[in-house]
């Protein structure tokens, strides 16, 4: 079962040596998490094919729930081992940057 991460969690991660894929699941693109593949929860049975399933992913989608948990679960079920869900999808994202940019 999909674990979630916080998005200080993925920010670190994404500075990483070893960035995970992300995947943004969100029918239409409001903003972005750098580097994010967009991919509308949609589509999800058939894009992934071409992702390694062994490497880690992360989806997201604007709030973290609905279009995150059905993106995770079609991915455990095509054989993706480390599949992950953005806490709080897009608002966390956008909530943690505004929080970096009251800190300067």
């Amino acid at each position: 079962m999909a674990q979630y991460v916080s998005a200080a969690e993925l920010a670190q991660w994404i500075a990483g040596k070893t960035p995970p894929l992300v995947g943004d699941v969100r029918i239409g693109q409001l903003g972005q998490i750098p580097g994010a593949v967009h991919v509308p929860v949609l589509d999800l049975e058939d894009e992934p094919r071409q992702w390694d399933p062994r490497q880690d992913i992360v989806v997201f989608c604007q709030f973290g729930k609905g279009a995150s948990e059905y993106a995770a679960e079609v991915l455990e079920e095509q054989g993706f081992e480390r599949v992950f869900k953005l806490s709080g999808g897009m608002d966390a994202w956008n909530a943690y940057l505004a929080g970096l940019e009251s800190d300067k």
